[in-house]
């Protein structure tokens, strides 16, 4: 399993907006085959976006496609990683 982290910090009522924003965005997420999973995590001043994937390439689908255009208001899957703080992990569900 493929597992993408987007940490964002921002105000309080700037997170509640981007928790909407994930919430209609998810939905859609659902058409690219190897998606399995979207998760928003709150504490701390930050938020965390954690999508599961079957595979890296699986994921990679995701960024090249004109839904995340969509859910990144116009910027390319290169742009908006390079401004994001992500992290990649490869992961197994163990139970």
């Amino acid at each position: 399993m493929f597992i993408v982290v987007n940490t964002i910090t921002a105000p309080a009522p700037a997170l509640q907006a981007m928790v909407e924003n994930f919430r209609r965005a998810a939905p859609e997420m659902r058409q690219f085959s190897g998606f399995l999973g979207l998760e928003v995590w709150q504490g701390d001043g930050n938020l965390k976006a954690v999508s599961r994937w079957t595979s890296r390439e699986a994921f990679q689908e995701y960024p090249r496609s004109e839904v995340f255009r969509r859910h990144h208001r116009g910027m390319s899957g290169e742009q908006a990683l390079r401004a994001a703080h992500i992290t990649f992990y490869e992961g197994e569900v163990m139970a």
